[in-house]
């Protein structure tokens, strides 16, 4: 559908605003999710919450993405993006007001944060579906490369909105600052709505995001090979996303209660690894496009990961904890960006890419329903933060395995002869 005139049609927006859409809304889903770390030692201090319970402000992010991501990748199939996204915006600005109305009380911002998750749920499959099904073969690593860079900037926005906060309205004004977002993006997206505009369909096709149930050819059934591929990213997802949610949740209150660091000193520590995430984020999609095989890149990233977990009893503090922190950021930014990559090369029709993200973000989300909770637990049972790492290190470890497994399944679903780990025969998905 192209636009031909006042009067003698509907006006269509460029592709690059609703490419600018998709990555913008996600940024705000991690700035949304990350606003708490960030101020964490200061809510643990003045309200005295149980550090299993501030680890579920993170983890109930990922219980309502267990419930309704693949739920979430059916509606976005049936009705564009857009739509959901003018659902999922309001109810993230409801969830910060509810936690700002009474954050004495751990079950109101336990409930704030739910609503929050839920619509970031929302964001984290309508996001990266409009923004990758709008663009051309041509920049699609590129593009995957931004996409993976969500939760970096979102944290990095997070990072540097909080000294400013802080010196003046106190924690309060990075969660009115959440509302303010959220109604600017309800602004940008209801007017590219209200003109009819291009977006994901239910075939990935150029379809009105305003029309639910627009047409488009039945759903194609999965290959045996593609189903295997996407089950192996979740689970790469899941172990690796519990350990980096944990990670990035609790590294501020680490080096504020044990390192002995100020909280602002802490958060100037806490931009590393985000900065280097979001560097080699943009740095992978690049590598990839010149046909490095994502699962290559994939497993070497995941197998660092894991030794720098078990390294870290001796590699916790001083200049090899500087080292450990820039290896860290280093190869948390070339992971999200080959697990974004790893459905649309397994799922090339783009109709099928919102249930493809759906299943691989429910991955995602049991991870960070994990991650916090299991190292919180950990160190609330061993008095010491290092403990932990044992048990990480064997997580990571298990996500290297399963990158390894892709080895055996991606060559065949690009056609090289190969099968995957058994025959590709078409099932119901």
């Amino acid at each position: 559908m192209t636009s031909s005139g006042r009067g003698s049609g509907p006006q269509v927006a460029p592709r690059g605003a609703l490419i600018g859409l998709g990555l913008v809304v996600l940024v705000f889903a991690a700035f949304s999710q990350f606003k708490l770390p960030v101020v964490l030692p200061l809510l643990l201090d003045r309200y005295a919450y149980d550090p299993v319970l501030a680890g579920g402000f993170m983890s109930v992010y990922a219980v309502l993405g267990i419930a309704l991501s693949l739920w979430i990748g059916r509606r976005v199939e049936a009705r564009g993006p857009l739509n959901l996204i003018l659902l999922a915006l309001p109810l993230m600005a409801g969830g910060t007001l509810v936690s700002l109305a009474a954050p004495q009380l751990g079950g109101v911002v336990l409930l704030g944060r739910a609503l929050e998750g839920a619509a970031f749920a929302i964001l984290a499959v309508a996001g990266p579906v409009l923004a990758t099904s709008l663009v051309s073969e041509r920049h699609r690593n590129l593009v995957v490369g931004l996409v993976a860079a969500w939760m970096p900037a979102g944290q990095l926005l997070a990072a540097v909105l909080a000294p400013f906060a802080l010196a003046t309205t106190g924690w309060t004004g990075l969660w009115l600052a959440s509302v303010a977002m959220a109604l600017g993006l309800i602004v940008w997206a209801w007017h590219l709505r209200g003109k009819g505009s291009m977006a994901a369909g239910p075939a990935g096709a150029q379809t009105q995001a305003a029309a639910p149930g627009a047409g488009g050819p039945p759903r194609a059934p999965w290959t045996r090979g593609q189903k295997q591929a996407l089950w192996l990213t979740a689970g790469v997802f899941m172990l690796w996303s519990g350990q980096y949610l944990a990670y990035m949740t609790w590294l501020p209150e680490y080096l504020v209660g044990a390192l002995g660091l100020t909280v602002e000193e802490a958060l100037w520590v806490y931009l590393i690894p985000i900065v280097l995430v979001g560097i080699f984020n943009v740095l992978s999609g690049l590598v990839l496009r010149r046909g490095l095989a994502v699962e290559r890149l994939l497993l070497g990233a995941v197998t660092v990961q894991a030794l720098l977990w078990w390294l870290l009893p001796v590699s916790s503090s001083g200049l090899a904890g500087l080292l450990s922190l820039c290896l860290y950021g280093i190869t948390a930014g070339i992971v999200p960006t080959c697990l974004f990559t790893l459905p649309t090369e397994a799922v090339r029709n783009t109709g099928q890419r919102a249930r493809a993200f759906g299943s691989v973000m429910t991955g995602r989300n049991l991870g960070v329903f994990l991650g916090p909770l299991l190292l919180a637990q950990l160190v609330k049972w061993s008095g010491d933060w290092v403990a932990s790492s044992p048990a990480f290190a064997v997580l990571t470890s298990l996500a290297a395995v399963l990158s390894l497994l892709l080895l055996f399944v991606m060559p065949g679903l690009r056609g090289t002869g190969q099968t995957g780990l058994a025959a590709s025969k078409p099932e119901t998905p």
